[in-house]
């Protein structure tokens, strides 16, 4: 990482820019190298200035930011983290954004944007530092659905594996990655899966149905006090922590809890993996994706004492490689792949 990241701000509020440069150069290791009213201003300078992070409005005059990361992601990759007001939002556009290859959305809060933004200012700078590592090699890299529905992905696994379940968790990078993984598996996959995807509470709903809308298994939001259907994804809302529970001769209930932050994120990647290795044991498989933090790892570490198994996105093909690093370093990690193997070997778990 450069020893000051280079921040360039599109937005179309002249009142907007002259906040995010002021609360951004306020902060150690930031500088705004300049800014741009909309995004044919910001493709020139994208390509003249090169930098480190694009900080892209998603409603702009003149060329919008879904057509703008576009253009960027083809013409010059670079990182780029879509910003837009809450109150003016289409709730599809940041997750679209984010399977284009944003790397990041942050949410502008509603009513007074520039006192708001101040007070947590400090947050949002810590999350640039943090995303001024993302690697761009990740970030362009072609969906490699096609090529491996070709290649014999398709393939339905054993259906008397039906007591098995695999929990994921993912953060920065991980809606690209889980709805690339979700395009490969087949729909009828005979094992309840669990989802932590850190996002802000307001986009689950709609993540869940985007996950949903692709090919593969069925995803739904999970809901408190109903119990785990097999051949079914569930998905943590957000602001909640997601707590699976055995329930003697009736099999494993899910339940919320609004409980606080576990190492700063709700829901926990963490909560649930424990939980659900108290429910599974030996037939739970724990992936952990891209994303930054730790989250993920104290749970591995559960995983693996009630006799479970633990697979990790590598570096190379993770566009943030912090959670997955955590739980290598914690040695709870058994096997160490590319993104687009882990399908394969999750298929393979189900058939064993």
């Amino acid at each position: 990482m450069p020893d000051s990241v280079k921040i360039l701000v599109v937005d179309d509020s002249a009142y907007m820019r002259v906040i995010l440069r002021d609360m951004l150069e306020s902060e150690e290791g930031l500088t705004v190298v300049d800014t741009a009213k909309d995004g044919i201003e910001a493709l020139e300078k994208v390509e003249r200035l090169r930098p480190d992070i694009v900080l892209l409005d998603i409603q702009m005059p003149r060329m919008d930011g879904l057509t703008t990361l576009q253009m960027i992601m083809k013409n010059r990759p670079t990182r780029v983290v879509m910003l837009s007001a809450m109150d003016k939002l289409d709730g599809q556009l940041p997750l679209r954004a984010l399977s284009q290859g944003a790397v990041d959305f942050i949410p502008k809060p509603s009513g007074t944007i520039s006192i708001d933004i101040i007070n947590y200012k400090a947050r949002i700078a810590n999350h640039l530092r943090t995303i001024a590592r993302a690697k761009l090699e990740a970030l362009k890299m072609e969906s490699i659905t096609a090529r491996l529905l070709t290649s014999g992905s398709e393939k339905t696994p054993d259906v008397r594996a039906k007591t098995k379940a695999i929990v994921l968790a993912a953060s920065t990078g991980g809606p690209r990655a889980l709805e690339t993984v979700f395009s490969i598996l087949p729909k009828n996959l005979p094992a309840s899966m669990f989802i932590v995807q850190h996002l802000p509470i307001e986009f689950s709903t709609l993540f869940a149905k985007r996950l949903d809308s692709v090919q593969g298994p069925s995803v739904r939001l999970a809901v408190d006090g109903v119990f785990v259907e097999n051949d079914t994804t569930y998905l943590a809302p957000g602001g909640t922590h997601l707590i699976l529970e055995p329930k003697e001769r009736k099999g494993v209930m899910m339940k919320l809890d609004d409980g606080p932050p576990v190492q700063f994120v709700r829901p926990s990647a963490n909560i649930l993996f424990e939980t659900a290795a108290r429910c599974y044991g030996q037939k739970l498989l724990g992936i952990v994706l891209t994303g930054m933090g730790s989250d993920g790892a104290k749970g591995a570490e559960v995983i693996k004492r009630y006799g479970g198994r633990v697979i990790v996105q590598n570096e190379e093909s993770s566009v943030i490689f912090g959670m997955a690093n955590a739980v290598m370093r914690a040695g709870a990690a058994d096997e160490v792949l590319p993104l687009d193997d882990i399908p394969r070997r999750m298929i393979d778990f189900i058939e064993e």
